[in-house]
């Protein structure tokens, strides 16, 4: 029997879908991380391998020749020509290979299958707010635009981690008096069960999840900003001044401005509604008259099996 194949790739797991030729699921799991940047290449490419066959093991399906009529890989970490050609040959030249139809196969960035699973237009925009932020656009045409993305010593401006790692800088400049009064540091105190404002330095410098943790206090900001925090209003604000640039940069880039299409927002981050989600998209509204805004309600995986579902049609 032929199946099509979905792979989303992260950095703390991998979810592999199988569905008949029509799209029905008909198995999924979850393996370890592939994103090869944070786990090396050969690890990732151990996981996804693993984590295909173990899949295909709860349909009792004997792996055997091009099994899988198409299939589409969204992986975290692949945002250059060169992490393209990596992951290409991670996956291509793995114990993997002989189950794909090669012509059939699309190894892309998540945040592709992320809009995929999204929206049905065609012409839309993924912003992701989480512990990272990225950008990406694709238009009727077949058009591509990304921005952002380049983790978080190069970007992420309008991420968690950036939210959380500018609460941490006020803290400290509000505690040795160069900057203003703010509450956010007896929050994060009691958040993080520490004594004192210079117990930071002990945590912020332990390497254990470093992106994650500071991108948790994300939450500890939009509280104290609900609060009326300044300090927390402007950091907020700020944050949601990158996500408007992002997102317009993607836009003109396809030619949205006078277009209809649909923006997907995907991140933690959106959570924080009156100060961070309502701004952004009140900003929006005002330059781009055709925009929706919608919320991701699949998983990036279901956009993966929808993009592999298309390519059978070419």
């Amino acid at each position: 029997m032929k199946y099509i194949l979905g792979v989303d790739g992260g950095g703390t797991k991998t979810v592999i879908r199988i569905t008949d030729l029509g799209g029905s699921v008909v198995a999924e799991k979850i393996a370890g991380p592939s994103n090869y940047k944070k786990t090396g290449i050969y690890t990732a490419a151990e996981n996804l391998a693993k984590g295909i066959f173990e899949t295909l093991q709860e349909i009792n399906e004997e792996p055997c020749g091009a099994i899988f009529k198409s299939s589409c890989f969204g992986l975290a970490g692949l945002d250059s020509k060169k992490d393209e050609k990596i992951c290409r040959e991670m996956i291509l030249n793995s114990s993997v290979a002989p189950l794909l139809d090669k012509k059939k196969t699309l190894i892309c960035n998540d945040s592709r299958i992320g809009l995929a699973a999204g929206t049905d237009k065609k012409n839309g925009i993924m912003i992701i707010c989480g512990t990272g932020s990225n950008c990406f656009g694709i238009s009727e045409d077949g058009r591509e635009a990304k921005a952002d993305g380049w983790d978080f010593i190069l970007g992420d401006e309008c991420s968690g981690y950036e939210v959380g790692l500018m609460a941490l800088r006020a803290v400290m400049r509000s505690y040795d008096k160069r900057g203003k009064e703010t509450i956010l540091g007896q929050h994060i105190l009691k958040k993080l069960n520490l004594e004192d404002i210079e117990d930071l330095i002990e945590w912020a410098y332990a390497d254990t999840f470093f992106c994650e943790k500071i991108a948790a206090l994300a939450q500890l900001v939009c509280d104290c900003a609900n609060l009326g925090d300044n300090v927390s209003l402007k950091i907020l604000a700020n944050a949601a001044n990158e996500a408007f640039n992002t997102i317009r940069t993607v836009a003109e880039q396809l030619g949205f401005k006078s277009k209809d299409f649909d923006i997907v927002f995907v991140g933690s981050l959106f959570k924080c509604e009156k100060y961070f989600k309502d701004i952004l998209c009140s900003r929006l509204k005002k330059v781009f008259n055709g925009i929706s805004f919608t919320k991701l309600n699949e998983k990036p995986v279901a956009g993966a099996i929808k993009i592999a579902l298309g390519l059978l049609e070419n």
